[in-house]
């Protein structure tokens, strides 16, 4: 600790005052020097200054830890960068405890103390820094200038008023305006309109209803004209889903051969087959030519340009490559023992894989949510505990799903009959016989191949109820069943179709 800079904050020397009596002269002893106490003389203040100044000393960390040994400096002679923290350079653990005693905070300038956020005194009212020390006037003082007293306001809107005859005479002055006319005072605008209104009120009838499923859905409108949609497509590129983009070409009557091919024929009368079978001539007919050349380029053209099916050489030498197979480059790295696969792999003991404990759950005593309910805790994103608003009434702003709307499941698998506006739900509705016999013989099938009188008697049966009500789905349940007992049996070979089996066309 020897090398380490220690910085003093050294007192403002006073002089020493010398009592009446006898002093003791400055480098000699007197007769009590020799007690183990210091006195009361210069050298003991000297002393005593000097010991507080030595309790109150400071350094930097880097030169503490420096003269500790804790680090080597490789470089003494280049100036370390930076600004290290100071500390004391007699820590202990009563420093530590009491630093406002050994190291107490500098005072606030007097300037600067009433900017501060407690710069008032215990019972003195707080109050902002800019009206502290402020120089007000007196209470007789008032701001502004004195106005000059005018006119009243019931003088000023009773100025204009007219009364007997020079009101007459000004509103027949006022006659030849064409607004006194169209707009008289105190009464509405005339406009000259003749209001007629019928017995019904105003406005006009919207007609008769329509159905809003037709709207969307219509079923009576006839399909657009073949020029129709060729206009279309001419203006707005509207193709159906996959259909053939015709360009309308005027082809050669030359393409109705079945063997046409696009290109020029040449007739060569076997000539590329002979090259074919004849590879030692060239193009034109001739032998090549044997040329002769250095080796060393010839081999660098076999070694650069490998022939065809064979693999490219590795330019390693005739023998291949000079080092073993399980040589390896470079050097081994020494600066730590982890190596890539402990790295992947991880190194990490069982104890240090497991959670921590506070991981899903406080440990904090008081701050636990610990129950006995069953219940779920919260508000569930989807309402279903209140009802819902009418879809009329329901505004475009709430964001509430009230468990009424349709999910990603209706986008991805959408409906067999979606596309129609006819939801599933249409199915499993029960219904009269004279409805559900119409929609069943609106069908293709419905002429004579179902029976509906024998499926109504069986589907009457799935129900427990009693009521003369049946769905569609159910019968379509049992006209499948009838289907399949029918192709069971003629695959057996003992057709005997029942009264209400359709009769299945043979193929």
């Amino acid at each position: 600790q020897a090398a380490a800079p220690l910085h003093f904050s050294r007192p403002p020397c006073r002089r020493a005052r010398a009592g009446r009596g006898t002093m003791a002269p400055e480098g000699g002893l007197s007769s009590s020097a020799s007690e183990p106490r210091l006195g009361s003389g210069r050298q003991a203040t000297q002393l005593r200054s000097a010991g507080l100044t030595l309790a109150n000393a400071t350094t930097n960390l880097y030169d503490k830890m420096r003269s500790e040994g804790l680090f080597r400096d490789f470089a003494k002679d280049v100036r370390p960068a930076g600004v290290s923290i100071t500390v004391p350079l007699a820590d202990s653990a009563e420093r530590d405890v009491q630093p406002d005693v050994y190291f107490p905070l500098p005072n606030t300038p007097a300037g600067e103390r009433k900017y501060r956020y407690l710069s008032h005194q215990p019972g003195e009212i707080h109050v902002h820094h800019g009206l502290k020390e402020q120089k007000l006037p007196g209470e007789e003082f008032r701001y502004g200038i004195r106005g000059v007293k005018g006119e009243s306001a019931a003088a000023t809107l009773s100025a204009g008023h007219l009364y007997g005859l020079a009101e007459y005479k000004n509103s027949v002055a006022e006659r030849i305006y064409e607004s006194t006319t169209r707009e008289p005072l105190g009464k509405p605008h005339i406009r000259g309109h003749e209001l007629r209104m019928s017995s019904g009120g105003f406005g006009v009838p919207s007609g008769v209803p329509q159905d809003a499923k037709k709207v969307l859905f219509p079923v009576d409108v006839p399909p657009e004209s073949e020029a129709s949609c060729a206009n279309y497509k001419k203006s707005h590129n509207h193709f159906q889903p996959g259909e053939r983009h015709e360009r309308d070409y005027t082809w050669p009557a030359d393409l109705a051969d079945p063997n046409f091919r696009f290109g020029k024929v040449v007739h060569t009368d076997g000539a590329n087959v002979r090259q074919v079978l004849r590879p030692e001539i060239d193009d034109e007919g001739f032998y090549v030519k044997t040329r002769l050349v250095q080796k060393v380029c010839e081999d660098f053209r076999h070694v650069h340009h490998p022939k065809m099916g064979r693999k490219v050489h590795s330019k390693q030498g005739s023998v291949g490559h000079p080092m073993p197979y399980e040589h390896q480059y470079g050097i081994k790295s020494i600066t730590s023992g982890c190596t890539a696969g402990s790295c992947i792999k991880g190194y990490y003991s069982l104890q240090e894989q497991l959670p921590d404990q506070d991981l899903g759950r406080c440990l904090k005593i008081g701050r636990r949510n610990v129950t006995t309910e069953t219940r779920a805790f919260g508000v569930s994103s989807v309402r279903t505990d209140i009802p819902a608003p009418l879809p009329g009434k329901r505004s475009v702003a709430d964001c509430v799903n009230y468990g009424d709307e349709f999910g990603c499941a209706s986008l991805l698998v959408p409906q067999r009959f979606d596309d129609r506006g006819v939801p599933d739900s249409e199915f499993l509705l029960r219904r009269p016989r004279e409805e559900l016999q119409s929609l069943v013989e609106s069908t293709k099938y419905g002429g004579g191949e179902i029976k509906f009188d024998e499926l109504w008697d069986r589907a009457l049966t799935l129900f427990d109820d009693g009521l003369p009500l049946v769905s569609l789905d159910a019968l379509l349940y049992l006209h499948t069943q009838d289907i399949e007992e029918s192709v069971r049996r003629r695959c057996s070979g003992r057709l005997a179709p029942s009264a209400s089996a359709p009769t299945l066309p043979a193929r």
